[in-house]
């Protein structure tokens, strides 16, 4: 008997240790985050940190024994997950993966269904508070599984980041059916500690990356000059070997650009980063947040649009000017460098002019 009480023991301590650690690493993750977001203004942080302070609330909950507030607090926590994965593939200009969505479409119904269907057959006590619990694991899966799609432009940390997600969305699965029985749960609580460890060091190797931060301080380049400035095909090269070691923020329909720029390619083909010729203000907010984060670092932000005539291809010149006088309302706000590469032989007189005088050209 007192070897039972003791091993109950050893198992609730395991189990308080497991809770508080995964709390004080939500707290001190949400904050930061926080913290991040007044420095930076990227709305994903702000989310992002939402979601781990409201998840912190769910493991009071479960301490405490409000039933109620488990199922809410991650409920709530698993949506700012999922509005922060949202608000990062708009702030990269990623677009939202249509693969991706086809996938939820087809299966997540069915997915959810199966697992209450699974659950009322196979649990041993029937709790809908801890079936609520797993179907909130659900959606985190799929936050887990869409963010597999920044990897591209965080390789190494956007895919531990989309693994450990994944996982932990999995793991969340497991606590209708394991949680009733008492010698697992510390054992899942520890694992769930684990995860919650290596989640908020992926979130953080995302955040403090030269590409999430978008730009770091280096010496500034001679040719870099504030206001709107039309190059040539032939003097881009001359740019393009002067800038290639500095943060530029490209829109082109090349690839074959300095490995250093952040490179949007001007397509109708679908695939991260890439950016349709008719989405023009794709365009507009991915330049409005790096030229803010430049501004904020005290550096002259430089934008490329390499591929006007594409561009009035699918657009009219009305339109396209719009577009372009927007992009110089901000270069002028936050002091930038906006660089077209035109040749001016393509376009007629007329619209060469209006276009110098509504953007007003520098010289270069």
């Amino acid at each position: 008997m007192e070897i039972c009480l003791e091993a109950n023991g050893d198992r609730m301590n395991l189990l308080g240790a497991s809770q508080f650690l995964s709390f004080s690493l939500k707290v001190t993750a949400g904050i930061l985050l926080l913290t991040g977001w007044k420095k930076y203004r990227r709305k994903s942080l702000l989310f992002w940190s939402f979601f781990f302070l409201t998840s912190s609330l769910s493991i009071v909950s479960e301490f405490l024994n409000i039933n109620w507030g488990v199922p809410i607090f991650q409920a709530v926590g698993v949506s700012f997950l999922a509005g922060g994965v949202v608000t990062l593939f708009d702030e990269e200009a990623l677009g939202f993966p249509v693969r991706a969505l086809r996938i939820v479409a087809l299966s997540l119904p069915f997915l959810v269904s199966a697992y209450v269907v699974v659950y009322s057959m196979v649990s041993p006590i029937s709790r809908p508070m801890y079936l609520s619990y797993g179907i909130t694991g659900i959606f985190y899966t799929f936050a887990g599984i869409f963010l597999w799609g920044i990897r591209k432009f965080y390789p190494r940390s956007g895919t531990l980041l989309s693994a450990v997600i994944t996982a932990h969305g999995i793991h969340k699965m497991d606590y209708p059916f394991l949680r009733p029985v008492e010698w697992f749960a510390p054992i899942g609580f520890t694992l769930g500690a684990i995860l919650n460890v290596l989640e908020v060091f992926a979130f953080f190797d995302i955040i403090f990356s030269e590409r999430f931060k978008n730009l770091r301080k280096t010496e500034k380049p001679e040719v870099i000059r504030e206001g709107v400035f039309i190059v040539s095909p032939e003097k881009f090269k001359a740019y393009a070997n002067a800038l290639s070691n500095f943060p530029v923020l490209a829109f082109s329909r090349k690839s074959e650009l300095p490995e250093k720029w952040e490179v949007h390619l001007l397509t109708m083909i679908d695939h991260p980063g890439n950016i349709r010729p008719t989405q023009l203000h794709k365009i507009i907010e991915r330049a409005r947040g790096y030229l803010r984060e430049a501004y904020l670092e005290n550096v002259t932000g430089v934008v490329i649009v390499d591929g006007l005539e594409y561009l009035l291809m699918y657009n009219d010149f009305r339109s396209v000017l719009k577009f372009l006088a927007t992009l110089s309302d901000y270069m002028a706000f936050y002091r930038g460098m906006l660089l077209l590469i035109l040749d001016e032989r393509s376009l007629e007189k007329r619209q060469v002019k209006i276009l110098k005088q509504v953007l007003n050209i520098g010289e270069t």
